[in-house]
């Protein structure tokens, strides 16, 4: 019962920080703002709740916001207490490493998500007070896909803290992670497939299925095509059922991968 213990430790004190305070008071404000600036004026028909989350959401606060935050909140989980010494006195319980590295992303994650969750309440009774044709169903499931996407980006980033053995190399390398994924992936991938042509045309696959898989290699976009499929009622349906299967996979991929990675290299650091 180690990790539930530690999990549920690192949860709360996640929860009661300031920063958590803040954090759901900037999606409340940033959706709810949103919501309110693209509503119709006049006489025009209300738009859909569905449009706002794919046209306007998704964009800015989905793959730009979600993943710093959660880069923020995982980045100093394990090599924060490492330099505090904090950490010494927590594997003095019984916890193993492994309790420790996955505990908090779980706590962390799970903070995330009630932040998130209760970040997108005030939102909703914007967008029914407003003309707008609201969909409670699209809505909930759109907050879901924000908290799954949370949860991927906590997961790298402990396990980037966890191989981290200052908290300075944490941050320079969750700043990295955040770069490559938001800022950089569409502009690497690209020169990737631009100098790897030529090793690609023999192969059973078709340049166009190798770039599509980079696409969703990218957690940012894996969780936007599951959620735009989702909200136009085609989630694993369709001719993207394929695309989406692959998303899903990587999205997997990179939720346990980070943190293995980071484990095996923090049982063999000399505390």
């Amino acid at each position: 019962m180690s990790l539930p213990a530690v999990a549920r430790k690192d949860f709360q004190d996640t929860v009661r920080s300031r920063a958590m305070a803040l954090l759901i008071a900037l999606f409340s404000g940033l959706l709810a703002l949103m919501a309110y600036a693209v509503r119709p004026t006049g006489e025009g028909e209300g738009f859909a709740t569905e449009l706002l989350l794919s046209a306007f959401v998704g964009p800015i606060l989905l793959t730009t916001l979600v993943p710093l935050v959660a880069v923020v909140i995982g980045y100093n989980a394990v090599s924060g207490e490492r330099e505090s010494g904090s950490l010494k006195l927590l594997l003095s319980l019984p916890h193993s490493r492994a309790d420790v590295v996955f505990g908090k992303v779980i706590g962390r994650a799970a903070a995330l998500s009630l932040a998130i969750a209760v970040g997108f309440l005030l939102p909703a009774v914007v967008l029914i007070a407003i003309p707008v044709s609201f969909n409670a169903g699209a809505f909930l499931g759109y907050t879901v896909f924000a908290m799954v996407l949370g949860w991927v980006f906590v997961s790298i980033a402990v396990g980037c803290s966890a191989a981290a053995s200052t908290q300075r190399r944490a941050l320079v390398g969750g700043i990295g992670i955040y770069f490559l994924f938001v800022l950089l992936w569409g502009t690497l991938t690209g020169q990737l497939l631009g100098a790897f042509e030529s090793v690609i045309d023999p192969l059973p696959v078709s340049l166009i299925q190798v770039q599509t898989f980079l696409e969703v290699a990218n957690p940012n976009t894996g969780v936007q095509v599951l959620a735009n499929a989702f909200l136009a009622d085609q989630l694993f349906a369709g001719d993207m059922r394929n695309q989406q299967i692959s998303a899903t996979a990587m999205l997997v991929f990179w939720a346990l991968a980070p943190p293995l990675v980071g484990l095996l290299k923090f049982d063999r650091d000399d505390l």
